[in-house]
């Protein structure tokens, strides 16, 4: 198995192409535990729940238009979200390069973060919208 060298992940949020602003990048894929647990067994018993996926980025703060603050300062609260794309490098999507799609929401929008001398960074939290779970393609 190969290992990987992450320095170029794609991050495309409502169609606009956020890449070059990314510091890094979290996908997080969960499914609530669930105990099924009954009278008599001798282990537990655990049964997949809802899934509740989450993808972090930290973005190197940009206000002009078409960018980091534009971008997410108009989706903050939407309820319908917007299709968010996260790749491992900018390449094309591929059985080594898989995107991973959702519906993406922004509840929480921090647009000035940082302290003297600097860089200014913001971290998005995205979660999945109503009925959205994060997808994974190879093609």
């Amino acid at each position: 198995m190969a290992i990987f060298h992450l320095s170029n992940a794609s991050v495309v949020f409502n169609s606009v192409d956020l890449s070059n602003k990314v510091r890094s990048v979290t996908i997080d894929m969960t499914a609530e535990d669930l105990d099924a647990t009954a009278m008599g067994a001798t282990s537990r018993a655990h049964v997949p729940g809802l899934r509740d996926d989450t993808v972090t980025v930290n973005y190197f703060n940009d206000h002009a238009a078409g960018s980091v603050d534009a971008t997410h300062a108009a989706m903050l609260g939407v309820s319908a979200g917007a299709p968010l794309v996260v790749k491992p490098t900018s390449a094309a999507v591929s059985a080594t390069n898989p995107s991973y799609t959702m519906t993406a929401i922004v509840l929480n929008y921090q647009p000035l973060s940082g302290e003297v001398g600097n860089l200014s960074q913001t971290e998005v939290v995205y979660k999945a919208a109503p009925g959205s779970a994060i997808v994974r393609a190879t093609a």
